[in-house]
């Protein structure tokens, strides 16, 4: 016999009928905001402005049309805000805007709202990731905005058109 002890065997128990744990999806809080970006030498810059309307908030981009992201509006102690789903909504062929839950550029921030614009490569086109140039801005926890960024492209001049 072995000076250490054995540990007990491990139990198995079989689950029949099992259902995978869904945790409550948290909606994402927002208030109205405006930013400008700037692009670069020789492009113009870019407006993104969010506004309340209703029970939808409004994201419009210099040039593009207005999308509506529906959810709840309502008021606190900071002002009006709306609650939102995390959600993608895509901008004519070669541009998208996201609603993210999980700000990956930024640690404190609760949620951002991103405009792609997205290569004209359509294999890529189909992964946000491989955008030609992004701008995202950050809210916290409370709705308030946390900040803006951008990035991309590999060269600030506009590329031309594919023939």
């Amino acid at each position: 016999m072995s000076p250490t002890p054995k540990p007990p065997r491990a139990r198995v128990r079989q689950v029949f009928d099992a259902r995978p744990l869904v945790g409550p999806t948290s909606k994402l809080k927002v208030r109205p905001f405006l930013e400008c970006f700037d692009r670069g030498s020789g492009m113009p810059g870019l407006v993104m402005q969010g506004e309340i309307r209703g029970d939808s908030f409004d994201v419009s981009i210099t040039g593009r049309g207005v999308v509506s992201l529906s959810g709840a509006s309502s008021r606190d102690a900071h002002g009006p805000f709306a609650l939102l789903d995390a959600q993608e909504h895509p901008m004519g062929p070669e541009h998208a805007l996201r609603l993210d839950a999980d700000a990956e550029d930024v640690d404190s921030s609760h949620a951002a709202i991103s405009y792609f614009e997205l290569t004209f490569d359509l294999v890529a086109r189909r992964e946000l990731a491989y955008a030609e140039r992004w701008y995202s801005v950050y809210f916290n926890p409370l709705g308030l905005v946390d900040g803006a960024s951008s990035g991309g492209p590999r060269s600030n001049f506009p590329r031309p058109l594919p023939s």
